[in-house]
């Protein structure tokens, strides 16, 4: 996953959010005083209240989004080599795998936050229409977001496993050197 990846992620976030405000802002006159609240594990409407109750659902989304963008600045900013791979590795760790360990980590929060923002407007829209969510959703949303969790962790890996790779060959070569005695490195 590399920047267009993020983009994509980082753009459903932000128009994700922003639309499902301005949706809400633009015909909260047309919702029905009375809404779906909660729906059960199968998806189906168990409770109804008041169309203010969509405020608390977009205050959440409100919440997640700053959290998001606080997030993505801090890895960024805050993060360091021997933060993101271990101070093992960290000497061995070259500017491009910094760079690719930051996007990944990026890439991998803004597609965790894009499938959240997703998930509360189709709530939002299901609320506002009185129909059930469907026992698939939370099925769905755990495969989504597992797969997204293994996604990163294989890339992660993966990243990790080049850095050790790296790392043993350079060590292997000091030890090469090393083990050279002064007789050996003379001319003939």
């Amino acid at each position: 996953m590399g920047k267009l990846g993020f983009r994509i992620a980082d753009g459903i976030v932000h128009v994700g959010f922003w639309l499902s405000c301005l949706m809400l802002v633009i015909f909260w006159g047309r919702i029905p005083e009375r809404i779906v609240t909660h729906f059960n594990g199968a998806g189906v409407a168990d409770s109804w209240g008041n169309k203010s109750s969509l405020l608390l659902l977009v205050f959440l989304m409100a919440y997640m989004y700053a959290m998001h963008l606080i997030c993505i600045r801090m890895i960024r900013h805050l993060g360091t080599k021997d933060k993101m791979y271990g101070k093992k590795l960290a000497a061995f760790v070259t500017e491009e795998d910094f760079a690719a360990g930051a996007l990944m980590s990026m890439a991998y929060l803004a597609w965790m936050d894009a499938s959240l923002i997703l998930m509360f407007d189709y709530i939002i829209v299901c609320s506002i229409i009185s129909r059930p969510l469907g026992s698939w959703f939370i099925w769905v949303l755990f495969l989504i977001i597992g797969g997204e969790l293994i996604w990163y962790f294989i890339c992660y890996w993966s990243r990790k496993r080049k850095i050790r790779i790296r790392m043993l060959a350079e060590l292997s070569a000091r030890e090469d050197e090393s083990e050279r005695t002064p007789d050996d490195m003379e001319c003939f």
